[in-house]
């Protein structure tokens, strides 16, 4: 994807992961949304029920990652192994830059009618250490997606989302979506309506 693709980054949420070390880490999401035209033949009434079938919908694409220092070290070898087993030490260390490393993905659509379609929202294998319904991460992030795009979709009633992912088991993810407050709507949607205050 180019450059022009992501026009906004916010934060998400914090996080420990055993991959970034012993310290919580800050999730940030680079955010891209465009408009595009959609008619009944482009919707799944088993997963996504809405009841506007055609118009214009906005889909939304997240990209979670987490920013590491980039450092370049210079390395000097002995002439000999030393009895310890070194064989050279760190003579230059230089931060060049932050690196992102993406760790997840997010998308999603609003519709119309007030529907808000979260199709998948999932971190990557390698920040997964503990299963789904014991680890606090997916939850973070799921509830930091939710209002990240409700603030964006401020017209959304209700929330949508498949009720299986590959990635998981039906009964560990249907009790995971339980727990975010989600029951099953349709066939295979799981959703919630939204509370909105009064202005």
């Amino acid at each position: 994807m180019n450059e022009h693709y992501w026009t906004l980054d916010t934060s998400l949420f914090e996080g420990t992961f055993k991959y970034f070390g012993e310290e919580p880490v800050l999730v940030r999401g680079l955010i891209h949304f465009e408009a595009e035209r959609y008619s009944a033949s482009d919707v799944n009434q088993e997963v996504t029920p809405i009841s506007v079938r055609k118009g214009t919908r906005t889909y939304i694409h997240i990209r979670p990652f987490v920013l590491i220092p980039d450092v370049t070290l210079t390395i000097g070898l002995y002439r000999d192994m030393r009895p310890d087993g070194a064989i050279g030490e760190v003579v230059k260390a230089q931060e060049r830059k932050m690196k992102e490393i993406e760790v997840g993905n997010v998308q999603a659509w609003s519709y119309p009618d007030g529907t808000l379609v979260l199709w998948e929202a999932f971190l990557e294998t390698f920040t997964r250490e503990q299963p789904l319904l014991q680890g606090a991460n997916m939850a973070a992030l799921w509830r930091s997606i939710e209002s990240f795009l409700l603030r964006l979709c401020s017209r959304s009633t209700k929330i949508i989302t498949p009720g299986h992912d590959p990635l998981f088991s039906q009964t560990e993810y249907e009790s995971f979506l339980t727990s975010l407050g989600y029951a099953q709507v349709a066939k295979a949607a799981w959703g919630k309506n939204v509370a909105r205050s009064e202005p």
